[in-house]
């Protein structure tokens, strides 16, 4: 009877020490980089042959595809902490003659995803070095969003199809920016008067030295005591004009703080900055 009972502990033993091996030692796939694909192009869009996207070049065709890759974690490690680990890519768009750029992917539980995980870029521009523009044309018969600090000396532009455009590192802290002057909510900072909450301005550019049209909404805190200030809206007629691409005369109508003469000191498709001339 006894010689069984220390068998049998003896084979518990066993048992549970080749468990405990096989747990330490067994591994679970992790997401390292999903599979990337996209098309590199000027600002003509013709595609750019020979791009260093991360570790391979661009195709004739401008396209290119960095393959998934992943790894092994500790199944006991992952165990514990209960939840995916993150998904941090960051991959070097790389081509002489144009701006350096990166591609950025971040994903809290990203990690988790399985095998067969795909990121589809599509179309990313690609910004030659001492690139040019013509600001009228980029203007002409076209809608943006309009930012503006509190003292209105400094603007920031964003053209409709913005966030569609804008794919990579180079232009992404230019909508956060913007993002800081139009809502106090989103972005946790104090560039709205006080009460206020969101400053949504719309601008439709027709030809130059035509009517300019702004639509300005603008938003309050509510709370459940009250009384809450409806959001008001402001329309205006004005004009602009460009002078010789650098300058822009702006005349905001009624909304009149925005009224001056302003240096374009920042300009890309989808984005612009302008200061007030001191």
């Amino acid at each position: 009877m006894v010689k069984n009972r220390f068998f049998a502990s003896r084979c518990l033993f066993i048992a549970l020490a080749f468990m405990s091996v096989l747990i330490l030692s067994s591994c679970v796939s992790r997401l390292r980089r999903p599979e990337i694909t996209g098309v590199i192009v000027d600002y003509d869009k013709n595609p750019i042959l020979n791009c260093k996207v991360g570790e391979v070049l661009t195709d004739k065709d401008g396209r290119f595809k960095l393959v998934e890759e992943s790894y092994n974690a500790f199944f006991l490690t992952e165990m514990f902490a209960m939840e995916a680990p993150p998904l941090m890519v960051t991959e070097m768009i790389e081509k002489k003659g144009f701006e350096k750029d990166f591609i950025s992917i971040h994903n809290s539980r990203g990690g988790g995803r399985r095998k067969g995980a795909k990121y589809k870029i599509d179309t990313i521009f690609l910004k030659k070095v001492n690139q040019t523009f013509d600001v009228s044309a980029l203007l002409k018969s076209s809608d943006w969003k309009l930012g503006f600090n509190k003292n209105a000396d400094t603007i920031y532009l964003v053209k409709n199809g913005f966030r569609e455009w804008c794919k990579t590192d180079r232009c992404s802290p230019f909508y956060s920016e913007y993002q800081a002057l139009t809502d106090n909510y989103y972005s946790g900072s104090k560039n709205l008067p006080e009460g206020m909450i969101r400053r949504i301005v719309d601008v439709k550019f027709d030809a130059e030295k035509s009517p300019l049209k702004i639509k300005m909404v603008c938003e309050y805190r509510s709370t459940f005591d009250g009384p809450n200030r409806p959001p008001d809206t402001t329309i205006a007629k004005g004009s602009y004009r460009v002078l010789s691409n650098s300058k822009m005369i702006l005349d905001a109508g009624n909304i009149k703080q925005l009224s001056g003469n302003y240096n374009i000191s920042e300009v890309d498709l989808f984005q612009m900055k302008l200061t007030r001339e001191r």
